[in-house]
């Protein structure tokens, strides 16, 4: 046996016994090194909606709607996040941040839209247009929501396991959150449907009241909040390794540009202004409609 033959072998057994690399955290979960340049993108993006958010929330004073700004900002952080997370591709807790700030703010906008729904069936038409009283509607929902979230919450924690097995328990739990979200806010498009269908039916036609717009509002934001919804689903539902999960692109395309979009309707046109007060203002005041 020559020299080089004898140092192949002892350098092949010294392998078994020498540890193996562990796999990085975006490798597991994601498939793919996150794109520097987009993320900065999309949490510039997003950071200027939330500010813009803000400033549309304090000039009305429309306090009610704080979860929407927050959120954006939120999710600004979490695309910033994904900078260093390409950087330190084995850091649990900042793979851990980004997951949570990108995928348990939408739960936020979802909720900006049921109270929105309820102040504009009290204010504007009747609640006789409503399956569920008004009043109630933020409350049931946004207790589904975090319901959900919690849900979302805890597969997104395991997911930050480089345990390949955890990481498909996470993407499970994750799957399941996701799939009661869609559900519940599918049930919320059918309630604004039905008011609307309800108020057509009396002869009111909305487009000749300046409230219409509210409706047209909540229509346009949900349809874009909805797509999101389907493609996390669908996203999960194929798996680690899937398709989608493994292109970064769809990720923007599919997710943060519909989520973008839907909540950037309320910069262009903050809901307030097109309430018609039915009740005086003191009367409207005391009606509790927070969840």
């Amino acid at each position: 046996m020559s020299k080089n033959q004898l140092l192949s072998q002892l350098y092949s057994v010294s392998n078994l016994f020498s540890p193996r690399p562990s796999p990085l955290t975006w490798e597991i979960s994601l498939g793919y090194n996150p794109n520097k340049i987009a993320a900065g993108i999309a949490g510039g993006l997003y950071f200027v909606a939330s500010l813009v958010l803000f400033i549309r929330l304090f000039s009305h004073r429309t306090w009610w709607g704080l979860c929407l700004p927050i959120a954006a900002g939120f999710m600004a952080i979490g695309f910033f996040m994904r900078i260093p997370m390409a950087m330190y591709p084995n850091s649990l807790p900042i793979f851990m941040i980004q997951q949570l700030y990108i995928l348990l703010p939408p739960a936020a906008y979802l909720a900006f839209n049921y109270i929105l729904y309820g102040r504009f069936i009290v204010q504007c038409v009747d609640r006789k247009y409503s399956w569920i009283r008004p009043e109630k509607v933020a409350k049931y929902f946004v207790a589904s929501d975090i319901t959900t979230f919690l849900i979302q919450g805890g597969g997104g924690g395991m997911q930050a396991s480089t345990n390949i097995t955890s990481d498909n328990i996470g993407a499970r739990i994750l799957l399941g959150g996701l799939v009661l979200q869609t559900l519940s806010f599918a049930f919320f498009m059918a309630l604004v449907y039905h008011a609307y269908r309800s108020i057509t039916k009396d002869g009111i036609k909305p487009s000749e009241h300046r409230w219409g717009t509210i409706l047209r509002l909540l229509f346009f934001s949900s349809t874009f909040f909805m797509i999101r919804c389907v493609y996390r689903t669908i996203e999960l539902g194929q798996g680690n390794g899937g398709y989608l999960i493994t292109h970064e692109i769809y990720f923007y395309l599919l997710d943060s540009l519909p989520l973008l979009i839907g909540l950037s309707t309320y910069i262009f046109f903050w809901p307030t202004k097109y309430f018609e007060a039915k009740y005086p203002s003191t009367v409207y005041d005391n009606i509790p409609l927070r969840p």
